[in-house]
């Protein structure tokens, strides 16, 4: 079932938080709405779901070529799960996920043979058949999370929508649950939407990532895509630790201080004011200087814990202060000192003219 808005745009009051959205989702696809607080993606996910509708007449949802903007959300067969998981309380885990079959019409209600085989497959699907008479009070976060998939999915639905659906989890359970989540989707490959403000999480579980900005999407495409070919400065920044190098484009290269750097895509003529973008692990560390296109920096900070050392550094041309990652082979090779001075060469610099 695939899924396609056209020019959304949505306000609350005097707020905008969607403008003019259009976005396609294939058959059976995983695509992750990703964005800070405030960018519009939940509101996408609920216009899609039918629990908010566009304020234009161009303003159109479909589902597989179907037209249901107008359509409200029970009718849509779309699968919610929240971040707060939304369970009952006064019902075990069973009737949690059976309530969605129990409430239809008698005209289309499964019968009661059915929906008990109905739910103890979804149980084992998401490996709580044991726990099938709890209560959500006798449930670990993670559980309950599970619970809440399994009664979204107990619908049969043609779309799975999930809002921040590890967001209430810690660390060590979030991890867990999203390798989860990608073996399920696997599994039964129904079309899913998901919002998660976590780039990893979006990195590690999508087919496809939308970033979101502002009510617009600054960008979709594959994790590697949008990861190692950002399209503008914020997806950039957005999608994990960078540093910025204020610049001077010229000529096909961008200058950095002294030194001069190939920089694709910028395009002869005068010089203009560019902003060069250099993730840590991108920054090679040396005592002595390697050549003519590195910069002398000082030793500010170091810490070698977890699986990657990192460094604190500073330019000593200007004082902007900068950070680098390295190895711990690396960092054992190098031994920094507080205070020493190092050369840096900076590679896979990505450079964007000032103000884009």
């Amino acid at each position: 079932m695939s899924v396609e808005v056209r020019n959304i745009t949505k306000k609350f009051g005097a707020y905008p938080a969607l403008y003019d959205v259009s976005l396609k989702v294939g058959t059976g696809e995983l695509v992750a709405l990703l964005g800070p607080s405030g960018s519009g993606k939940t509101t996408l996910l609920r216009v899609i779901a039918g629990l908010e509708f566009p304020d234009t007449a161009e303003g159109r949802v479909l589902f597989h070529g179907e037209d249901v903007t107008d359509m409200p959300a029970h009718k849509r067969r779309a699968g919610f799960a929240f971040q707060h998981y939304a369970l009952f309380r006064h019902l075990d885990v069973f009737e949690n996920v059976a309530f969605g079959l129990r409430v239809r019409s008698r005209r289309t209600r499964p019968r009661e043979a059915e929906i008990r085989e109905h739910v103890e497959r979804l149980l084992k699907l998401v490996q709580l058949e044991s726990f099938a008479k709890r209560f959500p009070s006798q449930l670990s976060g993670g559980q309950r999370q599970r619970v809440s998939l399994a009664r979204a999915l107990a619908i049969e639905p043609q779309v799975l929508l999930l809002d921040e659906p590890f967001g209430a989890l810690d660390a060590k359970v979030r991890k867990e649950l999203r390798q989860w989540l990608r073996k399920l989707h696997e599994e039964i490959h129904v079309t899913t939407l998901f919002v998660t403000h976590d780039q990893e999480e979006a990195l590690e579980v999508a087919d496809r990532v939308a970033i979101l900005r502002e009510g617009r999407i600054e960008q979709i495409g594959t994790p590697d895509e949008i990861y190692d070919h950002p399209a503008t400065p914020f997806v950039y920044d957005f999608l994990g630790n960078v540093n910025l190098f204020a610049g001077r484009a010229r000529e096909g290269a961008v200058i950095i201080g002294e030194i001069k750097i190939p920089a694709p895509g910028m395009t002869g003529g005068p010089e203009t004011p560019a902003a060069a973008f250099v993730r840590p692990h991108d920054i090679h560390v040396t005592r002595e200087r390697s050549g003519t296109a590195t910069l002398a920096a000082r030793v500010r900070h170091s810490h070698a814990a977890g699986a990657l050392a990192h460094l604190e550094l500073e330019r000593l041309d200007n004082g902007e202060p900068f950070t680098v990652q390295l190895s711990k082979e690396q960092f054992r090779q190098l031994r920094p000192r507080l205070g020493e001075r190092v050369y840096v060469e900076l590679r896979n610099v990505r450079v964007f003219p000032e103000g884009s």
